[in-house]
């Protein structure tokens, strides 16, 4: 299923990722960017991929149909307006 990689690293893959820590991560700033990919069965279902700051890629479980839409529109929210206001200490913002 979903995975947490690292790069550069033969490590094991983590379990999928919950919606709500994926959007708290694109929330907060900490993703550069995701997709929406099929999960094969069941038929239409989606997950969530997201790509990290960190270069981390981590995936959602499958989501139905109607829910991965409503959570894209929400990532997409989040990633470009919300997390514009993030102030970080590393930026002199």
């Amino acid at each position: 299923m979903g995975a947490l990689l690292k790069k550069g690293r033969g490590e094991s893959p983590e379990p999928p990722r919950g919606v709500i820590e994926v959007e708290g991560l694109a929330m907060n700033g900490l993703l550069k960017s995701f997709s929406v990919e099929d999960c094969g069965k069941p038929k239409g279902y989606q997950r969530i991929v997201a790509e990290t700051i960190d270069g981390r890629t981590i995936k959602t479980g499958c989501l139905e149909p109607d829910a991965a839409r409503r959570e894209v529109m929400v990532m997409n929210l989040y990633l470009r307006q919300w997390s514009k206001f993030i102030v970080r200490q590393d930026s002199g913002r």
